[in-house]
C-alpha cells in the first residue's frame, strides 16, 4: 500500500493536456522529456490501481519502451516522486483513504 495518493496522481495526469503538463514538469534535469514519455505511456495504459501497483513495485507494464526509456527504468520512479513532491502534484495518501484501500 502506497504512503502517496496515488489515485489521485493517475487522475491528474490522465486528466491533465499533456501539454501543460510538460511545462509544470519538465526541468531537463531530473524530469526531462524521456522521462515525461514514459510517465504519460504508462499513465494512459493503466488503470488508476494498475499505476498505483507500477508507482509501490516501481514497476512497468507490458509497453514498447525506446532505448532512451529503457536506460531510465533503474532511477526512473525515485525521479518521478522526487518531482512531483517538488511541484506539489503527490500527497500523502490520507488516513481514510488508505483505511478504503486496505479494507
Amino acid at each position: 500500500m502506497s504512503q502517496y495518493d496515488t489515485h489521485s496522481l493517475h487522475d491528474f495526469l490522465f486528466h491533465t493536456p499533456e501539454s501543460g503538463l510538460r511545462k509544470m514538469l519538465i526541468d531537463r534535469k531530473r524530469m526531462t522529456d524521456v522521462h515525461a514519455n514514459l510517465l504519460f505511456k504508462i499513465v494512459k495504459t493503466s488503470t488508476p490501481d494498475q499505476f498505483a501497483e507500477y508507482f509501490d513495485k516501481k514497476s512497468f507494464p507490458k509497453i514498447r519502451m525506446s532505448p532512451n526509456e529503457d536506460k531510465l527504468k533503474e532511477k526512473f520512479w525515485d525521479d518521478v516522486v522526487s518531482v512531483m513532491l517538488e511541484r506539489g502534484v503527490l500527497q500523502p495518501a490520507s488516513a481514510q483513504k488508505v483505511e478504503k484501500l486496505a479494507a
